[in-house]
């Protein structure tokens, strides 16, 4: 098992009431080397997602710290008017650091190079105090019933991860705390695993393979657990733990 955590995907589930319904999120946030990518949807209404980037300002706040945002506004066509409700409904009302604005659009893209913004890809640097390796995040919050995170490196989660929360990770995925919600590894294969300090989840998928017969009645139910993929299969073991040491 030298399958090393390969990290999240991060899709966050902004609003709880959207999941609630059975919608699809307006905002979408992927880690990346160099902070957190913010997606908005081509299809939503200004409304709606204005709406939801409200909603996320203080959980997104919380998860980001001083991590540099990228806003992706893809092919949606922004206004001047739009534009600015956004700086001041989410960007500056969070505090945000945007490292860049980048569109699809030459429309919006302009707007954004006249406005005086960064625009395009940034280039990652020096790894800031959240961040442990290249492609690797660590999250010091802890996620709640709708949120989801979908990352490409390694994730480690400082924090619980309750029921409802979802994780997605290109590799392993590391829990300090209690996991409760629906964890993904190595979304993209090879041989990689789970990580709780206190399992109490009820399904863990690692590539294609799912283990959904998970209970309180499982040998593993909250305590320390590593599931990993190895040759095909998933297994489970117990975790010794002491700090003390």
């Amino acid at each position: 098992m030298n399958a090393m955590f390969n990290i999240l995907e991060t899709r966050e589930k902004l609003l709880k009431k959207f999941v609630e319904q059975g919608n699809e999120p307006r905002i979408l946030l992927k880690g990346a080397g160099y902070g957190i990518r913010v997606i908005l949807q081509d299809d939503a209404a200004e409304d709606e997602l204005l709406e939801e980037a409200r909603a996320s300002v203080e959980e997104l706040a919380r998860i980001a710290g001083d991590t540099g945002l990228v806003i992706d506004c893809k092919m949606r066509k922004l206004t001047p008017d739009f534009l600015s409700r956004l700086l001041c409904d989410f960007v500056w009302a969070g505090g945000f650091r945007v490292l860049s604005w980048t569109s699809d659009d030459t429309e919006t893209l302009e707007l954004f190079r006249n406005t005086g913004f960064t625009t395009g890809e940034p280039v990652a640097g020096r790894p800031d105090r959240e961040r442990v390796e290249s492609g690797s995040l660590i999250l010091t919050q802890s996620l709640r019933s709708g949120q989801m995170v979908e990352h490409d490196g390694d994730v480690m989660l400082l924090g619980h991860m309750n029921e409802g929360a979802e994780i997605r990770a290109s590799g392993n995925i590391f829990v300090h705390g209690r996991l409760k919600g629906v964890v993904h590894a190595g979304t993209r294969g090879g041989e990689h695993g789970v990580w709780a300090e206190r399992f109490e989840a009820t399904q863990v998928r690692i590539g294609g393979k799912i283990c959904s017969s998970l209970g309180r009645e499982s040998a593993w139910w909250g305590k320390a657990v590593l599931i990993a993929l190895e040759n095909g299969q998933l297994v489970a073991r117990e975790l010794k733990l002491d700090f003390a040491s």
